[in-house]
């Protein structure tokens, strides 16, 4: 085995342990989904209390949340470009592209294509769902969660990147709560923020699989980040 792959290896292991982790995660959120029920779901966090004390907070942080983590990858791009840390800029790389393959061609084509009404935006009662078909109206783009599967791809990255259980329970921790925060809004479905959180993890781990340990695997042996390092 080459000394790359053999730097590699610890990332590929830690790959399937985050998606392990995330995995478990979409576990409890499918059965809590299953027992409530879509609309039900929504209602007990939409009208808790809590949620409403705290409404204009929830928005500041669903609007926000995203942001810290593009900031991060961009300056993780630029510092591996400029001092010559290739496999620095090949993760921030594959970070970007798992976010345009997956939280935003990946969900926009599914948004249009099913057109489910948002909960505040159904005509139905109790926030029943409507599918209205193929639709260019933002109102009918509830599935699946664009940010839910924006933070998801954002909260892999960083768990892959920074080598710390107590870290990595964090950016799990974040996913689920900007991804419970659209739905304290009352923006999106438990259904739309599962799938959001799938085809993140199915995005992610293509790209790092067939993208990024491919051409880590082909750059001159140097010595490998700590992160890439330890097991």
């Amino acid at each position: 085995m080459s000394s790359n792959s053999s730097n590699c290896a610890p990332l590929r292991r830690r790959l399937w342990l985050v998606l392990g982790g995330f995995g478990l995660l979409l576990l409890a959120g499918l059965i809590v989904t299953l027992w409530l029920g879509d609309g039900e779901g929504v209602t007990r966090v939409h009208f808790s209390s809590w949620v409403q004390r705290h409404y204009s907070q929830l928005q500041v942080a669903t609007n926000y949340g995203l942001y810290p983590f593009y900031a991060l990858f961009l300056g993780l791009f630029i510092y591996g470009h400029t001092r010559g840390e290739t496999g620095l800029k090949l993760f921030a790389q594959a970070y970007l592209l798992a976010q345009l393959v997956g939280a935003m061609l990946g969900v926009r084509i599914l948004k249009m294509l099913l057109g489910r009404a948002r909960p505040d935006a159904t005509p139905l009662p109790g926030f029943e769902s409507e599918w209205a078909g193929f639709s260019w109206d933002a109102a009918h783009h509830s599935f699946p969660s664009g940010h839910t599967a924006d933070i998801v791809t954002s909260a892999v990255f960083m768990t892959l990147l920074i080598r710390n259980p107590w870290a990595a329970a964090v950016f799990m921790a974040w996913a689920v709560a900007l991804a419970l925060s659209r739905l304290a809004l009352a923006k999106h479905y438990p259904s739309d923020a599962l799938a959001g959180a799938v085809i993140a993890l199915v995005a992610s781990y293509i790209l790092v699989r067939y993208w990024l340990l491919p051409r880590l695997e082909r750059q001159p042996p140097v010595p490998a980040p700590r992160w890439w390092r330890q097991s």
